[in-house]
């Protein structure tokens, strides 16, 4: 049962009459009507069709025209079905087994604190266990676009498994891999994707389907795809803990989010403060502070992630008073447990000369699974139904002078289904091996579940030789080493963990590279079609070695495209094809062992193109500039195109055009400095930095940049060798130098973020983001 509480707001109407202007007074009636307290009303939401044994959630509205006090009871029309509350109007639906498919009626009857009383049904299919096999994975599942995202699915078979397929339905997903590990009848896969960008959320559904020797087995997840990048992230507490005074407690939250979390912090509210605070993690542990008289006090946590998202929960923490023993305490050896393991509680009680009784109790837990004795409890963690549990311990000590003291301490634990999930590796992002280089990589698991074994291999054609690997409560360190590698390629490393009865599998990727060098190409550029482009290359040696051979060419011998050498890491390019395409260009370079790998960059030729900016939006058809306006549709920016057009920026209000000859034509609305190019530059490229400011990039890779800023940015960016792009929002001027991103207050640097290799720099809500070379747009540069 569960009580509800409704509010709103009521005016009240007095009327007052009577002065000495106007005595006359109508004679009073009495019309007095009896008001009937009406019933409340009531809305279900949720789906009609399940599968035995699964959960069922359904949304609850319950509205009373009165605001009186409501309370609701469930039933059902099939016997073993279980009903869970929770405090956000969801409540969850647990069916039995069934031997068909079976029609069962759910009934919800709500009652007013005036006995009104209304009821409201909900019909739903439950369908039969499958025979054939058994795959877990999830129902539904949110996704961000321009993200990664990775599905694993685990399953048995009663019969030999011939075929693993991962498809969508709804929506073409064209970027994805799968990875499967199974013996006949059972195993993991793992469907990765990289997501597209997305301006509207698409709903679409994944299909993992195994073919047996006897039949086809399909579970389907309901994908919704968000156009939104920002993650997300949810955090909850118990909603109260007792203990004793000058006890120590440690309480566990629980988190759920889709990107690594930055900082817990827990703040006690109210006083005195408890002593022996912990911070910076999911468990918080304190020693209460001593009280007169039993006191509540208000525990707030707020757990910040990537992106600056924050989520805050509260707790109430009730601190008694203690008059005997003390003393007393409990300490745990975990707080949070998984089925198969232990929980070990001690007693710093010590001397039981005194004692008459002792007693260990926690409420609605399985006697069987205890072990007591005087000084000690060890309980043994089941796997239930319900995701995660929080279980009070309660410890009684009776003296023989009559007086008698009790202690509490909180314990969580979860089951398999949510253990698996606390248990996997996090993503720690792409890496790179290099021949007879040695890495070490840093990562972590999801929750914090105690692992008590790692096994870590990996089938990859070269083999490691060194694969070691520590473990530090969620940390686990893993050194690599392959001292030869023939072929550059995908690197796959298993890590296989144990808790209790559960094991997890987690698959990390990285890129094994043949050769110690690390050829960067720059980043995306969009010109017009018919003209010349010129990208700087750069090679980097691991030993920082110099002058090593390098030389550009097209991804294909088709791609019509001719290239000449300027130098040794730049080319002019010219795309010789009739119609629109993104070309992709190779950087290769060769080390000292005669080794090469090489580095992409994406140019995109376009006859028909559109630039919005702040204020216009410019245009080129078939080649050539045709207008821009203010809005699209608004005043026209008077501009004059050079000769064969090559690029167009706006921003601001301001709009620039670059022949294929190096000539720069500027014009803005008002005042903007950006309209004074200077006297006889010639350029190859036009960055717009921001809304006040252009820079230009020279054939020899240099920068001359013009705007209330120029002589500031131009030598910022001499101070940085090769550059590739700026650009600025206001508050940070960031640049991709190298293969580093750089950010800059002023000439002052303020962020750096090494090996990134970005494939472009641009904004995103006026953040500056970057994409890297598999597609990812990353804004933790702020």
């Amino acid at each position: 049962m569960r009580n509800y509480l409704l509010l709103s707001t009521f005016g009240i109407l007095a009327a007052c009459g009577g002065s000495s202007n106007n005595d006359n007074k109508s004679p009073s009636t009495d019309n007095t009507q009896q008001v009937v307290n009406q019933a409340p009303s009531v809305s279900l939401e949720g789906n009609t069709l399940v599968n035995a044994g699964d959960i069922l959630s359904l949304t609850t509205t319950v509205t009373d025209p009165e605001n009186d006090s409501v309370t609701g009871v469930w039933t059902s029309s099939l016997a073993g079905v279980q009903f869970i509350d929770s405090t956000d109007g969801t409540h969850q639906v647990i069916f039995p087994d069934v031997d068909e498919q079976t029609q069962v009626t759910l009934t919800f009857t709500v009652t007013d604190s005036h006995d009104n009383q209304v009821s409201k049904t909900w019909q739903v299919t439950v369908m039969p266990k499958s025979t054939a096999g058994h795959i877990e994975l999830a129902d539904t599942l949110t996704l961000a676009s321009g993200g990664k995202a990775s599905i694993t699915a685990t399953f048995a078979m009663s019969s030999n498994i011939e075929k693993i397929d991962w498809r969508s339905d709804g929506f073409e997903l064209t970027n994805t891999d799968t990875q499967s590990n199974h013996d006949t009848r059972a195993g993991q896969s793992t469907f990765s994707i990289e997501l597209p960008e997305v301006t509207q959320t698409q709903e679409f559904d994944i299909i993992f389907e195994i073919t047996t020797s006897d039949e086809v087995i399909t579970k389907t997840i309901k994908v919704t795809l968000t156009p939104e990048s920002e993650p997300s992230l949810t955090v909850s507490l118990p909603e109260q803990v007792t203990v004793n005074e000058k006890n120590s407690l440690t309480i566990q939250a629980t988190t759920a989010s889709t990107d690594d979390i930055v900082s817990y912090d827990w703040q006690w509210q109210g006083t005195p403060q408890p002593s022996q605070q912990t911070q910076g993690k999911a468990a918080y542990t304190f020693r209460a502070p001593e009280v007169s008289a039993n006191q509540i006090f208000t525990l707030q946590l707020t757990v910040t992630m990537k992106g600056n998202i924050t989520k805050t929960a509260e707790t109430s923490v009730v601190v008694q008073n203690v008059t005997d023993l003390q003393g007393l305490e409990l300490t745990l050896n975990r707080s949070l447990a998984v089925p198969g393991q232990t929980i070990t509680v001690y007693s710093n009680l010590t001397n039981f000369d005194d004692v008459e009784s002792v007693s260990w109790n926690i409420p609605d837990f399985r006697d069987d699974l205890l072990k007591k004795s005087n000084d000690k409890l060890v309980i043994t963690i089941p796997d239930e139904d319900t995701i995660q549990t929080s279980r009070q311990i309660e410890y009684t000590v009776k003296l023989k002078n009559g007086s008698e003291q009790s202690t509490f301490a909180n314990f969580t634990y979860a089951n398999s289904t949510a253990a698996k999930t606390l248990m996997i590796v996090k993503d720690p992002g792409e890496f790179s091996i290099y021949p007879d280089v040695p890495a070490t990589l840093e990562l972590a698991f999801n929750g914090e579940v105690d692992i008590e074994e790692v096994i870590v291999s990996s089938s990859d054609y070269d083999p490691y030789d060194e694969l070691e690997w520590s473990l530090e409560g969620q940390s686990l360190t893993l050194d690599l080493h392959k001292k030869t590698i023939t072929r550059k390629g995908l690197t796959v490393i298993k890590i296989t963990a144990k808790a209790g009865d559960i094991v997890r599998e987690s698959m990390i990727l990285g890129t094994a590279h043949n050769a110690i060098v690390i050829p960067y190409a720059g980043v995306e550029e969009t010109y017009i079609m018919g003209s010349e482009a010129q990208v700087f290359g750069q090679v980097f040696h691991l030993n920082d070695m110099q002058d090593l051979p390098s030389h550009w060419q097209a991804e294909s011998t088709d791609d019509n495209v001719t290239i000449k050498q300027v130098s040794d890491t730049s080319a002019s390019v010219k795309y010789n094809g009739e119609t629109e395409r993104t070309l992709t260009l190779e950087f290769h370079a060769t080390d000292e062992h005669d080794q090469s790998d090489h580095s992409d960059v994406k140019l995109r030729y376009e006859s028909n193109y559109t630039v919005r900016g702040d204020d216009y939006t410019c245009k080129v058809s078939d080649g050539a500039f045709e207008s821009c306006r203010e809005g699209g549709f608004g005043q026209s920016l008077t501009l004059t195109a050079p000769v064969e057009l090559k690029q167009m920026i706006t921003r601001g209000d301001y709009a620039c055009l670059l022949g294929n000859y190096g000539t720069i034509v500027c014009n803005a609305k008002g005042d903007n400095p950006v309209k004074n190019v200077p006297a006889q530059l010639l350029a190859t490229k036009l960055n717009a930095v921001d809304a006040n400011n252009v820079c230009a990039q020279l054939s020899d890779a240099s920068w001359q940049c013009w705007g209330s800023r120029g002589t500031e940015l131009t030598d910022l960016l001499a101070a940085n060798a090769t550059v590739h792009k700026v650009l600025a929002n206001g508050s940070l001027t960031c640049l991709v130098s190298n293969k580093d991103i750089k950010c800059y207050n002023g000439d002052t640097q303020t962020k750096l973020i090494e090996d990134v290799l970005p494939q472009d720099l641009l904004l995103y809500i006026g953040e500056i983001c970057y994409r890297t070379g598999g597609g990812t747009l990353k804004c933790d540069i702020e």
